[in-house]
């Protein structure tokens, strides 16, 4: 792919396929799956049931097994017909770092 037709992007994505997420919002929370993740933010899948006007604001929960489940504080940036783009918050690199190590043990490759 040329330069002009490549993505250009603060953080590079990690392609996902195993993991699944929790999206929490202050009365409701909704279970998809994680497309891709960075140090940025996360696409999901757009739950099949996802209303309209939900708050912009949610805690992510990546459950990566019953013992690995990493939340992240987040807002709605995108709303995709089959998928929601996050962006996370200021202030949780630490965990943001953990997500990104669990990550590569689920990576699979994106196709552009």
């Amino acid at each position: 792919m040329s330069e002009s037709g490549s993505e250009k992007r603060r953080h590079p994505r990690i392609g996902l396929s195993a993991a699944a997420v929790l999206v929490a919002l202050p009365d409701q929370g909704y279970l998809t799956t994680v497309e891709d993740v960075s140090a940025g933010g996360a696409r999901l899948g757009r739950p099949a049931i996802w209303p309209e006007g939900v708050a912009r604001k949610a805690i992510l929960y990546f459950i990566f097994d019953q013992d690995t489940v990493i939340a992240l504080r987040a807002s709605i940036v995108r709303e995709g017909q089959d998928h929601l783009a996050f962006l996370f918050e200021d202030g949780q690199h630490e965990r943001v770092e953990d997500l990104l190590y669990e990550s590569r043990f689920l990576v699979h490759a994106r196709v552009s």
